[in-house]
C-alpha cells in the first residue's frame, strides 16, 4: 500500500509500483485473469528506482544507538559491582597483612588454579571452631 512504509518519505517513493499485486484483490484468482498489471497514473511510465540510502542511514543510527546503549548499561553495571566489591576487598587486604600481601595471595591462588593444585580443604569441624576461637587485635 502507498504510504505504509513510514521510514521513506513519500516523495521518494514509487507510487507507481504499489505493494498490492494483482492476487491481493478481493476477486481471488478469477479477477487475476482480468487484471492485466500495475496501473499507472504516469502514463505508462516507470520512475527509476530511488537509491534507499536513507533507509541505510536510519538502521545504522539505530543500531549505533543500541551499542552506545550497551556500552552505558555494561559501565553502570561494572560500576555498581566495582562498589559493591569495595568492603569485601578491603577486609581481605586487612586480614591478610596489606596491600602487596593481598595481591601477591591472589597472584599465587590464581597460579596454583592455572596448574590445578588445590590447598588443602578446612573441614566443617575445623570451620565451627575457628568461628569461636579468641581473635587478637593487631595495632
Amino acid at each position: 500500500m502507498i504510504g505504509s512504509n513510514f521510514d521513506t518519505p513519500i516523495m521518494y517513493q514509487d507510487l507507481a509500483n504499489s505493494t498490492m499485486g494483482p492476487l491481493n484483490m478481493p476477486f481471488g484468482i478469477y479477477g487475476a485473469g482480468l487484471y492485466s498489471g500495475y496501473s499507472s497514473y504516469l502514463g505508462n511510465v516507470q520512475l527509476p528506482r530511488q537509491l534507499d540510502q536513507d533507509k541505510f542511514q536510519t538502521m545504522k543510527q539505530k543500531e549505533n544507538d543500541g551499542k552506545k546503549t550497551l556500552k552505558i548499561a555494561g559501565t553502570a553495571l561494572a560500576i555498581i559491582l566495582a562498589l559493591g566489591g569495595i568492603g569485601r576487598i578491603r577486609k581481605g587486604i586487612k586480614a591478610s597483612g596489606g596491600l602487596t600481601k593481598y595481591l601477591g595471595n591472589k597472584w599465587n591462588d590464581l597460579v596454583n588454579w592455572v596448574k590445578g593444585t588445590k590447598k588443602p580443604k578446612v573441614g566443617l569441624g575445623q570451620k565451627i571452631k575457628n568461628l569461636f576461637k579468641k581473635k587478637t587485635k593487631t595495632p
